[in-house]
């Protein structure tokens, strides 16, 4: 559970900070689906989800990114023996999922939760 709050922590110190100088917007190829095609992918990799919640994100608009961030489900899917995780982040308006985040070694830092 520590674990969890201290990555809270840190999301919400990045997300709040606002020195212009610190901060870089980078962009990095996201891949989205329809409902159907995830689910195969994750049943495929054998993974389950484990935890889940609201982010708060900047998205696209027409004339660039949005000043006005929006709330979208993510949740973490991981295979618990083979550690490969896929973090994935739900658009209601497009019934579009967007991967986030694939990969293998996954790990809990920390206490046992």
């Amino acid at each position: 559970m520590k674990t969890l709050i201290t990555i809270l922590a840190l999301f919400t110190a990045v997300a709040v900070y606002t020195d212009a100088r610190a901060l870089q917007w980078q962009e990095k190829p996201v891949v989205c689906m329809v409902k159907e095609v995830l689910d195969a992918g994750l049943k495929e990799r054998g993974e389950i989800l484990i935890s889940g919640g609201v982010q708060e994100t900047t998205v696209r608009e027409v004339d660039g990114l949005s000043t006005i961030p929006v709330w979208l489900p993510v949740s973490v899917y991981t295979n618990p023996i083979t550690k490969t995780y896929t973090i994935v982040e739900y658009h209601p308006g497009y019934e579009s999922y967007c991967l986030i985040s694939y990969g293998q070694d996954w790990k809990i830092i920390g206490e046992n939760l």
